[in-house]
């Protein structure tokens, strides 16, 4: 049985990023070009601002101390973009109202999560709200652009690779992304050490010690 902290990691690079390529590699193999270059447009956007909120806090110490605001949540924002796309394109060959619950779903179960990081301490509220607010735009902005295009045909490759891509994407190890957050703050802030997310004051280096959410 799956614990909290494990539904939790959900959200976590390691998973939703394997997961939006395996997406967007169901869409080109369904020859659905322009929907696969919007979701990519998408989430990409949405990853350059969770990851802009989190630079700004490392390396200047940007935050809103009234709210307990330091940095959006990338879990919050992971989970609440890419379940309901998800869904949605798994269900591609059934009913409207069944593509739309199962997107419905997807954001239900991104709200669980982002009130898992609240209640277990890894975010406050005021940093989960927006991140989820801006998970459900990223996945409104697809839906919309879905019913605008022709949709991804459905062929007997598609799952076995969709599912190869994933497994290459997780190899390659995208959790890693995070850690260099540090690095690039660093580097434009001209600071030898980061902020810590708890409190505010300095983190020693190595920022291998740091972990973020």
């Amino acid at each position: 049985m799956l614990s909290w902290m494990q539904i939790i990691d959900i959200g976590h690079t390691a998973v939703m990023v394997p997961l939006a390529g395996a997406i967007a590699a169901w869409l080109v193999l369904g020859r659905a070009w322009k929907l696969a270059a919007w979701w990519c447009l998408i989430f990409a956007t949405g990853l350059g601002i969770v990851a802009a909120s989190k630079i700004a806090y490392l390396g200047w110490g940007m935050q809103i101390p009234a709210l307990g605001f330091k940095a959006l949540s990338g879990h919050a924002w992971r989970a609440t973009a890419v379940l309901p796309v998800l869904f949605w394109v798994v269900l591609q060959d059934a009913p409207a109202r069944w593509r739309m619950r199962g997107a419905l779903l997807g954001v239900l179960l991104g709200a669980a999560l982002a009130g898992l990081l609240v209640v277990f301490g890894f975010h406050t509220a005021s940093e989960v709200i927006p991140s989820f607010a801006l998970g459900i735009g990223a996945g409104l902005a697809f839906l919309r652009a879905a019913a605008c295009v022709p949709a991804p045909a459905i062929r007997p490759w598609v799952v076995p690779l969709s599912l190869a891509s994933f497994v290459l994407i997780f190899s390659l190890k995208p959790s890693s992304i995070s850690p260099r957050l540090v690095d690039v703050a660093l580097f434009f802030s001209g600071r030898e050490e980061p902020y810590r997310w708890k409190d505010g004051s300095k983190l020693p280096l190595p920022h291998k010690q740091h972990k973020s959410c």
